[in-house]
């Protein structure tokens, strides 16, 4: 099914913030998490660039991303 630019934008939103929340307690200085935190980082970077979109707060995308999902 094709979607608009509006819905993929909806969906990454959501699926980025989940898989955030699911990484909130990976931290850069552990060993064993350095996968996970590269994973964070790039969660963290898309959803700062979704945030430049016009639409970004009237789907969920109201906050400072890095002041929820500290690096």
């Amino acid at each position: 099914m094709k979607k608009t630019a509006e819905e993929v934008l909806k969906d990454m939103i959501a699926l980025c913030t989940a898989y955030l929340t699911d990484l909130q307690t990976v931290r850069k200085n552990e060993p064993t998490h350095q996968f996970a935190y590269g994973e964070k980082t790039a969660y963290v970077e898309c959803l700062e660039m979704i945030g430049r979109w016009e639409h970004a707060e009237r789907y969920g995308l109201d906050f400072v991303v890095e002041h929820r999902f500290s690096l």
